[in-house]
């Protein structure tokens, strides 16, 4: 790559600017301000170790799918990067505790439904155990109005 000397600093370029001649500033693009910046900068120099602690989640993302998904990418702040790596790496019984309910979903659908899943925060995955476990009686006393119909239904058609 040809040499050049540069009429301003990187911190005096505006982005725009420090785009054009990003290869020539892979150290300071690393670590500018701007996740954009940071990961062309990234895709230009190769992503690394580093670039998995980013801020920002889709440096973050990149990273990982560069670089391949590791059991630290289960505990990632941003649940995209969970469900990729729970995807990658197989769902295991923590994945049913996350905080992210599609996450959740996705673990109760792939090692299957649980009586616990009857009890979950999200009326959807509560839902979804009632249908593949079986309405109960206690289905009728459910928070949620759907579920309570639902289960109404189910035990209208039901033989005593």
């Amino acid at each position: 790559m040809k040499e050049y000397k540069f009429k301003k600093k990187w911190n005096e370029m505006t982005n725009e600017e420090r785009l054009s001649c990003i290869t020539y500033f892979l150290e300071e693009a690393k670590q500018d301000e701007d996740w954009y910046i940071r990961i062309e900068a990234y895709r230009a120099l190769g992503f690394t170790e580093e670039a998995k602690q980013d801020e920002y989640w889709l440096v973050r993302l990149e990273a990982y799918q560069a670089l391949g998904y590791t059991e630290q990418a289960k505990q990632d702040k941003s649940w995209v990067i969970r469900r990729e790596a729970y995807r990658k790496l197989g769902y295991t019984e923590e994945a049913k505790q996350d905080e992210d309910k599609d996450i959740r979903l996705e673990a109760y659908q792939k090692l299957g439904f649980t009586e616990e899943a009857k009890q979950d925060e999200s009326w959807f995955i509560r839902q979804e155990a009632y249908r593949v476990l079986g309405y109960t009686e206690e289905a009728k006393q459910d928070e949620s109005w759907d579920i309570r119909q639902e289960a109404e239904l189910f035990f209208s058609l039901v033989k005593e």
